[in-house]
Formats: C-alpha cells, sequence, structure tokens
C-alpha cells in the first residue's frame, strides 16, 4: 500500500486506563465537548441489535453496545466486559468473569443474568438473530453468581471466544429489554457503550451522547449526528463545504485526491484490512483439477499490477489469507514465486494447448479492470482467457453450484484461523457448495481441520493451523492478492480517530470513543 499520508494502522497502541488503548501524537492535547456530525451511507433499518449488525447498521451500534471479549489488531483476544476467562481442561466449559459496576445506559447495573439473557436470546431460533449459527456450538448456559457467567459446550470449540468479540454474536442488554420473537422494536434497549441513543429521525438522522457513566474511557465527543448520505458526490460535497465533519466509506479516487493534495482542509484514515482479494480456482473439474495448471497461473500473477489497475495502488499483498505481522500469519512457508519463465513450462507439462478459459467478474469497472490486468499477464505465458462479468446474484449462485473455471474471491480478516480456513472442508454435494467454493478435497486437510476446531490447547492448535495452511499453499485451491483498505475522509479538525481492520466506528483499541475536535 501506498504509504503517503497514511495513518499507519500497525503503529504501536499506547495503554490507557481500563480495557482500551489508544494513539495520540505527544504534542496532541485531547478537547472534551463538541458535536461531530458524519455522513453514513445507508440509514439504520432496525433499532434492534440482534437482528442486524451488518455493515453501517453494526457499526453504530457498536457505539451503544459492548461484547463479552475485545480483539486488538495483531489478532490477539482481550477483555471488555468479561475482564478475565477462563477455558476448563477438556475445552467443553468457559467461566468468565464480568466488570463490576457497569452501568447500562438506563442506570442499572449489569450482571451474569444479563448476559445470561442476552445469549439465550440470540440462540433461540425464533428471534432471527444473526448470532444463532455462530453459537452453535454452545450446550447451556449459566449464571452462578452476580458476576460470574459460564458457557457450556457441546465439544471443544476454540474459535468461539473470538466469535465473542464481535457484536454479530450477541450484544449485552438488559434482561428482559427486548421481547422474544419481535425483530422490529419501537426504540433501542439500553447498552453499556460509550454513548446513549438520544433521537432517530429516518431518512434524516440519528443523533448519540455521550455516556457519562461509560465502565471504560469516557468519550471526548459531547454528540454524534449522523446523516444518511447515499450518494458519494454529495457526500464529498458536504465534507468539503463543512456541513460534515466525517464521512465513511471514501471512494479511492477522494483518497488519491487527498494523497496528492488536491482536497485542502480533508484526510483520510485507512481500515488497512478491510477486504480481502484472492484468486480461486475450481479444482473440482477440468481444465483445474490439473495442479499443474494452477500452479502455471501462480508463477504467471503479478500482484501489483493487478492491485495497480484495480484499486489504484492501493493495498498490501499476501501470500497467506492473514497480513504479514498478524498472529495468524506463519513465517517461514514455501510460496510459488513470480517467474513467467517457469509458468510457461508448467503450461507444456499439464497439456495446455490455447484453449479458452472463462474468468468470472462481478459487472464493476473495478473488477474488470483487475480481471483485465489478469487477462494480460497470463496472455503473455501464451493463456488464453475470456472475461465474463455477471451481476451480483450470478456471482453469488454459480461458484455454488460449481458453475465457473475460475474467479476473483473476495472475505475479510476472520478473527479466527478456522473461519478462513475451514472453508476448505470437504463438502458431500459438488452441485450445491456452501463455503467449499472451490470444491477443494483433501482428507488429510479434513482430519487436520477436525481436529483444530476441537483442540483446546493452544499450541497444538497453532501447529495444525499451520499445518493447514502449508497443504492450502502447496495444493492451491487459491492464490492469496492481498487486502484492499476503505478509508474514512475527514476535516482536518478532528482529531484521534483511528479504525480497525474492518473499518468500524468503534473498536478495542479505538475510534470515536476517542476522537476529539480541535476546533
Amino acid at each position: 500500500m501506498k504509504k503517503i499520508l497514511l495513518l499507519a494502522l500497525g503503529l504501536t497502541l499506547c495503554a490507557e486506563a481500563g480495557a482500551y488503548g489508544i494513539l495520540h501524537a505527544a504534542s496532541d492535547q485531547p478537547k472534551q465537548g463538541g458535536t461531530l456530525t458524519l455522513a453514513i451511507r445507508r440509514d439504520l433499518l432496525l433499532a434492534n441489535p440482534f437482528v442486524n449488525v451488518r455493515s453501517t447498521q453494526g457499526r453504530i451500534m457498536d457505539l451503544l453496545y459492548d461484547p463479552l471479549l475485545g480483539l486488538d489488531n495483531q489478532g490477539k483476544l482481550q477483555p471488555s466486559l468479561a475482564e478475565s476467562w477462563e477455558v476448563s481442561k477438556d475445552g467443553r466449559v468457559v467461566t468468565f468473569k464480568l466488570r463490576k459496576g457497569i452501568k447500562f445506559h438506563n442506570g442499572q447495573e449489569m450482571t451474569a443474568e444479563d448476559v445470561k439473557f442476552s445469549i439465550n436470546y440470540s440462540r433461540n431460533p425464533k428471534n432471527g438473530a444473526q448470532g444463532f449459527p455462530e453459537l452453535a456450538p454452545v450446550e447451556n448456559v449459566e449464571a452462578p453468581d452476580r458476576y460470574t457467567f459460564k458457557i457450556f459446550l457441546k465439544g471443544p470449540s476454540p474459535a468461539l471466544l473470538y466469535s465473542l468479540t464481535a457484536l454479530r454474536a450477541f450484544p449485552v442488554v438488559p434482561k428482559g429489554s427486548v421481547a422474544e420473537g419481535v425483530d422490529k422494536i419501537p426504540s433501542f434497549p439500553p447498552g453499556t457503550g460509550p454513548f446513549k441513543f438520544v433521537e432517530w429521525k429516518r431518512q434524516q438522522h440519528l443523533i448519540l451522547e455521550r455516556y457519562d457513566n461509560f465502565w471504560g474511557p469516557k468519550a471526548y465527543l459531547d454528540r454524534l449526528v449522523m446523516k444518511p448520505i447515499q450518494e458519494d458526490a454529495v457526500r464529498l460535497t458536504a465534507l468539503r463545504a463543512g456541513d460534515v465533519d466525517f464521512v465513511e466509506r471514501a471512494p479511492l479516487e477522494w483518497v488519491k485526491q487527498i494523497a496528492e493534495g488536491k482536497l485542502k482542509g480533508i484526510r483520510y484514515a485507512p481500515a488497512k484490512y478491510a477486504e480481502f482479494e484472492g484468486i480461486e480456482f475450481n479444482v473440482a473439474v477440468p481444465p483445474f483439477n490439473n495442479k499443474k495448471l494452477r500452479l502455471a497461473v501462480t508463477h504467471a500473477v503479478n500482484k501489483r499490477e493487478i492491485f495497480d489497475a484495480a484499486f489504484m495502488g492501493f493495498g498490501e499483498l499476501t501470500d497467506q489469507k492473514y497480513p504479514k505481522g498478524h498472529d495468524w500469519y506463519f513465517e517461514g512457508l514455501p510460496v510459488p514465486s513470480y517467474n513467467p519463465d517457469r509458468a510457461r513450462a508448467l503450461l507444456k507439462e499439464a497439456g495446455y494447448r490455447g484453449e479458452v478459459l472463462e474468468f468470472l467478474v462481478q459487472s464493476s469497472l473495478i473488477e474488470q479492470a483487475g480481471a483485465a490486468a489478469l487477462q494480460a499477464q497470463l496472455k503473455r505465458i501464451g493463456m488464453n482467457i475470456s472475461i465474463r462479468p455477471v451481476d451480483e446474484g450470478d456471482y453469488r449462485s454459480r461458484p455454488r453450484k460449481g458453475d465457473y473455471t475460475f474467479r476473483f474471491d473476495g472475505g475479510t480478516l476472520y478473527p479466527d484461523p478456522l473461519m478462513a480456513y475451514g472453508e476448505l472442508h470437504c463438502e458431500p454435494d459438488l452441485s450445491k457448495r456452501a463455503q467449499n467454493t472451490a470444491g477443494y478435497c483433501n482428507k488429510e486437510m479434513d482430519a487436520w481441520i477436525d481436529r483444530a476446531e476441537r483442540n483446546a490447547d493452544p499450541e497444538e492448535r497453532r501447529a495444525l493451523v499451520r499445518k493447514i495452511v502449508a497443504k492450502a499453499l502447496e495444493d492451491i485451491p487459491e492464490i492469496y492478492l492481498g487486502y484492499v483498505p476503505q478509508f474514512y475522509a475527514l476535516r482536518d479538525h478532528v482529531k484521534g480517530f483511528e479504525t480497525d481492520s474492518d473499518a468500524n466506528f468503534r473498536w478495542w483499541g479505538g475510534g470515536l470513543s476517542h476522537t476529539w475536535l480541535d476546533k
């Protein structure tokens, strides 16, 4: 990724009192007070924090509610509402010690009974909670005392702890504050987050205020006003005019102009690892059931050229599903390098004779630009590639039916490695692929995935994941390209804001709860 003017998320976070860390330059003196106006791409859909915590909706909920645990930028678990946790030797019981004295926005103290209600609400299939599938490993929950909460599992499930770092699994609300079986509720239930709800007028604004009894470091801002503005050009006009202070999802062309100094008084903040990009092969059928052909493509791919063509040069390259420096990136594993001569030799060994191979892409300019760069690279080694643009619906459905040859594959920075690599587990019906859209199947890999899913020993589990990653690099069901950032654009007087890999408004290390205004 270009380093010019980037607010690098990889900088070391300075410790601050409470559970959260925050980064400030030594000369910056945070100021209390003021209202920050933020332009969001979409208005809220629901006030129910269990039902929809995707995209902008989820980012807003993060300001109002807390998960049990946190996750830092290196992928390590951190305390949040739970100040500590312990996993039993057999991996089937997780005991959480909750912080004492945490107050909901209605003044009521949070206890283990509230956590029990919240997780059971999410586990009830009648409620349509987004976290229902993630809590499938849970057999039962108990609240033995006011500040102790226990989760009993059907079997060891190390990945569950990572699920509990996000509201997607469940937010903690007061017992009985959300009616069972009702997805649309009249207002937000009380949360424990750094901001509290004030007013919501659909398609006009959402207003939040600082919660002065927040259990962690108090927010500097008095108030947040969020205005839904769908059109990119309108959001930019509002930002340049000073009608808003802050814009989410700034297009790359804006960011390029900011980096070149063409948009005065405006800077940007990146979510470095917002979107994973790869090239996925349909390995279950010809021609890419031939590993030599997959390896030829791997040696022919110039990742930087593809990122330059599709993403204006922004992005960080990787050779695994995690970026270098992350806790789940493994150093020292063999990776095929860019080598066109080796690619040409492998094409001959694979028996390729110039057949036209179809590359599936979404019908967006970004995807097609990246595909054109790939097409040119493969032409240099003697491959004949046609580009097939389809709409989003086809792009999602065709790989699940195995109806493609190869394509770009997206994703995110998953908190647990088995969420990233577990999709390589064999699936019985290749015409109805759920997660394993590559159609890859290796029984040895399956055994490692199954053992890693059940293994509660951190070192043994890590060794298994390393084997899984090494095998994926050897068999090449997918070429790992890199991560593309998302950006916030903000006025220069907005200080202290940094986001995480998912472009959240608030996260374990900072966000809007640590932002202040210098004006």
